[in-house]
């Protein structure tokens, strides 16, 4: 393991990073590679650690509400609280993610299909041609006004998020929404091209 991580050190300039296997075996190796938690972001399920058993502060008539379409139009605060708490940027990519992007620069990655909607691929060196984000991305986002869809950058979004502002539209004022899938909404076209473009 040790020679492993010192060529990915070696390879892709990322420095010595510290030792986080809880176990030398199959099972430990698959533990540390779980990208998104060895990053240091919680998942959405894990009893006691998990992102919904920490949302009692914003008060939410049940956790999934923060990601409900529906409740984010009526109320986008706690939404964007959390935003600010898990904003892209205050984490960064693990080994798992240069890995991807070594495949890539070896011509051995087709395409990297993720869940994550926190751009550590994207940090790591992908593209969005390289990428399929399932789940959406904090990369873009869009006036959700019924006849606008304006987009807006990264950048644009964050200023807003940590500015304490909820971010409304330049052109017409309604809310803008990062590109995540919300419950009650469609995964983006991105996913369904790509799927019907793949051939085995």
């Amino acid at each position: 393991m040790d020679f492993l991580r010192d060529l990915f050190s070696r390879t892709l300039g990322i420095g010595t990073p510290e030792k986080v296997l809880d176990e030398l075996s199959l099972e430990g190796v698959g533990r540390f590679l779980l990208s998104g938690k060895s990053a240091g972001i919680p998942d959405f399920r894990s009893p006691g650690s998990g992102l919904y058993a920490n949302l009692q502060k914003y008060n939410l008539p049940y956790p999934e509400a923060i990601f409900e379409i529906g409740f984010f139009k009526q109320n986008p605060e706690p939404f964007f609280a959390l935003a600010r708490e898990l904003y892209p940027g205050q984490f960064k990519p693990t080994i798992c993610h240069y890995f991807i992007k070594l495949m890539k620069e070896k011509g051995l990655l087709l395409r990297c299909y993720t869940q994550n909607i926190d751009t550590l691929e994207r940090v790591a060196g992908l593209t969005t041609d390289d990428l399929v984000e399932a789940h959406g991305t904090f990369h873009t986002s869009h006036c959700i006004g019924t006849f606008c869809g304006e987009e807006y950058q990264l950048p644009w979004m964050k200023e807003k998020i940590f500015s304490d502002l909820i971010p409304k539209c330049d052109k017409c004022n309604s809310l803008v929404k990062p590109d995540i899938v919300f419950f009650g909404e469609s995964l983006p076209s991105r996913f369904f091209s790509a799927l019907k473009s793949v051939s085995c």
